[in-house]
């Protein structure tokens, strides 16, 4: 989860550690991209309005490589992003999204993943 306001990432964290995931934290895309080369996530969940680099360039950079291209991303945003040309994120939640909503487009999300894994 990438977000710049802590009071929204520990809620969050505590709320999806309940449901089972582990949940890695950065505060911005910058760090979020140092936790994702190291970790390798599942999915990733992240705002747009963030100092350093944005969720917009964050989406960017992991679509670029090769490594993270394949990654679902959740945008999860207070304010609507600019549509950028091509596909940077598979779902886009407007703050406040109720945590069920969430939760499901997660597991959703997850689920087509893992489905188009190689066996």
């Amino acid at each position: 989860m990438v977000d710049d306001d802590a009071r929204l990432l520990a809620p969050l964290q505590v709320l999806l550690e309940a449901e089972g995931y582990r949940i890695l934290l950065a505060l911005d895309g910058e760090a979020a991209a140092s936790v994702t080369d190291l970790e390798h996530p599942d999915l990733i969940v992240t705002d747009w309005m963030m100092p350093v680099v944005d969720g917009v360039a964050f989406c960017r950079r992991l679509k670029t490589s090769r490594a993270t291209a394949r990654i679902p991303v959740v945008m999860l945003t207070a304010a609507v992003p600019p549509a950028p040309a091509e596909p940077l994120w598979n779902a886009l939640l407007r703050k406040p999204a109720p945590v069920a909503c969430l939760i499901e487009v997660i597991h959703d999300l997850l689920a087509v993943s893992r489905s188009r894994r190689p066996d």
